[in-house]
């Protein structure tokens, strides 16, 4: 079965080779959504639901998309891909749903922000959430 991340790539190699600039753009755009997508494109696909649930997924990349799933293309081992390494979004979810404990042993949050840039809250509305969270530090 092919991973967002495999599917990441394909949709830019896609892209790549597109002539109309529509078109590469939408693969492109469908390429970066890829590794946020929530669950993976395949196992939507299986139950039966629609693709163009995803971000950045119209018919057109839809399509694409399907015909992969349902028959992967071969891998070009002369190719260097792009986005080796990075966890998708459905990756990390499953891998931090086979063990919830996790979030008993979090104990801070270094990722928020405020007023003071893109955020809705201020530092101390930032402190008192981080404090009832009961977490030892923010940053």
């Amino acid at each position: 079965m092919l991973s967002n991340a495999d599917l990441a790539e394909i949709l830019a190699l896609q892209a790549d080779t597109e002539t109309s600039a529509t078109r590469q753009r939408a693969l492109k755009r469908a390429a970066r959504s890829a590794f946020l997508w929530p669950e993976e494109a395949a196992q939507l696909l299986s139950t039966g639901r629609s693709l163009t649930e995803l971000h950045g997924v119209g018919p057109f990349v839809a399509e694409h998309l399907r015909g992969w799933i349902d028959n992967p293309p071969a891998r070009d081992e002369t190719h260097d891909v792009r986005r080796e390494g990075f966890l998708t979004l459905a990756e990390a979810r499953s891998i931090l749903s086979r063990d919830v404990s996790w979030q008993q042993r979090l104990r801070g949050d270094l990722h928020m922000h405020t007023v003071w840039s893109d955020g809705s809250g201020t530092v101390m509305e930032m402190a008192e959430a981080g404090n009832e969270a009961g977490y030892e530090y923010v940053g």
